[in-house]
């Protein structure tokens, strides 16, 4: 569970996986949206968080379509629940990932496909 500068909380959760993504559940609510969805094959590796902006970054680096290489940037704005930016990167632009800590905030996915 991530407290956001207002105090108010989510839980952010996702997986490595072929049509992984990242999901944000805001418990007040029961509100689930979907932050970061790259597609078959590119797959959500790291998840940082802008804590005085509110922002989540996540990094999705993989083979599109199992044909050519391909990381995506998202920044997704927690207070207002939105994507602000989608944009293919250079892989090597960005810094590297973060080793640990890896947590399992959720074990199985909230978010239907």
């Amino acid at each position: 569970m991530l407290t956001l500068s207002d105090g108010s909380k989510v839980i952010v959760s996702g997986a490595q996986v072929a049509g992984g993504l990242i999901a944000v559940r805001y418990p007040t609510t029961g509100r689930v949206s979907v932050a970061a969805s790259a597609g078959d094959y590119v797959y959500p590796s790291d998840v940082r968080m802008n804590a005085q902006g509110n922002l989540l970054y996540v990094k999705a680096p993989g083979i599109a379509a199992g044909i050519w290489q391909e990381t995506w940037l998202f920044e997704y704005d927690l207070r207002t629940e939105r994507l602000v930016t989608r944009q293919q990167v250079v892989d090597d632009a960005l810094p590297a990932e973060c080793p640990e800590p890896r947590l399992v905030i959720e074990p199985k996915s909230f978010v239907s496909r």
